[in-house]
């Protein structure tokens, strides 16, 4: 597609549009916006603006449009697929000042929030009232970066991906026009799904600019347990055999023995390194805990696992998954190309 270069015309209404402090074409503000966690190559946006509300959003890009400029969404920049980087260089929205959650509904297990959220600063909102929102990519992910990339995470062997937590959104168009989608009511069957159809649609159909999510709660009991294998097929087939049991583990991680040494490494976990399954239960009593890891147990050593480490404390849980999330950080470290 051919696109236009944004003039001097194009800045000067573009900065009228949000407000001379949010909005920048500085060279280290341009180089922040260049890259994401990804190792495709980096490509600098001619201008970046903060929106702070819909309108401002639906108005830049209604005047993106009519002029032929690209517009790419901003959320953390963590993405590890090259989602945000603006390979049409252009204007990037960068979100982070569309940051409120507007309504925390308890009863109704519902939350209504702006893109810019970042997802654990929502769980830390949500403790006190017992409720939780499940996908966790393990980066300082935004929601409306999730929503758009429909991410998962250790947890969604159990509980699923953004998509399945999404219940209405306001999406503005490049056309300049405001949409709601979905609904706030728990069972809809009438009409097209359109929100299936925005969710992991990357901004190419439209920007997101506030949500309602849907939240579960959160568990009264958790126990993680390591089970190392001599082989990837072995741990592989242990997964299956899991699965099929009828078990349900709200997280499945197999990592390869070069990621285990590489964690160790970095976080002196001691873990043997070999062919590592991560496992974790959650669950209403320590009794059901208990009963899952003794089957999860059975079921790995049935598939050679060569030691079973059931029972670890929150902290050594804590421990070993915040290793897990970190380790595509730790891999870019250590194999920097």
């Amino acid at each position: 597609m051919n696109f236009n270069p944004l003039s001097d015309a194009h800045l000067k209404n573009f900065q009228a549009m949000v407000a001379p402090d949010r909005f920048s074409t500085g060279d280290s503000i341009l180089e922040l916006h260049a890259k994401d966690q990804s190792r495709h190559p980096a490509c600098r946006p001619e201008a970046v603006a903060w929106p702070q509300t819909a309108s401002e959003v639906a108005a830049i890009l209604k005047y993106a449009n009519e002029h032929r400029i690209p517009v790419t969404g901003w959320a953390a920049g963590s993405s590890l697929e090259g989602n945000p980087i603006p390979a049409c260089r252009g204007l990037v929205l960068d979100f982070s000042r569309m940051n409120r959650i507007l309504a925390i509904r308890e009863e109704d297990f519902q939350v209504d929030l702006e893109p810019g959220v970042v997802y654990q600063d929502l769980n830390e909102k949500l403790r006190h009232t017992g409720l939780f929102f499940p996908p966790d990519p393990g980066a300082r992910a935004t929601l409306g970066g999730m929503i758009a990339n429909n991410a998962s995470g250790t947890r969604t062997v159990l509980y699923g991906s953004t998509r399945d937590y999404v219940m209405r959104l306001v999406v503005a168009l490049a056309s300049g026009e405001l949409i709601e989608l979905g609904t706030r009511a728990s069972k809809s069957s009438s009409g097209y799904s359109l929100i299936n159809l925005f969710v992991g649609s990357e901004g190419t159909l439209g920007i997101v600019v506030e949500a309602t999510l849907r939240l579960v709660g959160f568990p009264a009991e958790y126990s993680a347990a390591v089970a190392t294998f001599p082989s990837v097929e072995a741990a592989a087939r242990t997964v299956y055999e899991l699965k099929r049991s009828g078990l349900n583990p709200a997280a499945l991680e197999l990592l390869g023995p070069e990621c285990i040494n590489l964690m160790n490494h970095e976080e002196k976990l001691g873990l043997d390194v070999a062919p590592t399954l991560f496992l974790e239960f959650h669950g209403a009593t320590t009794e059901q805990l208990a009963e899952g890891l003794a089957a999860a147990k059975e079921i790995c050593t049935g598939q050679g696992c060569t030691d079973f480490r059931p029972g670890l404390g929150r902290a050594e849980r804590d421990r070993i998954f915040k290793a897990r999330h970190a380790l595509g950080e730790m891999i870019q470290r250590n194999h920097p190309e």
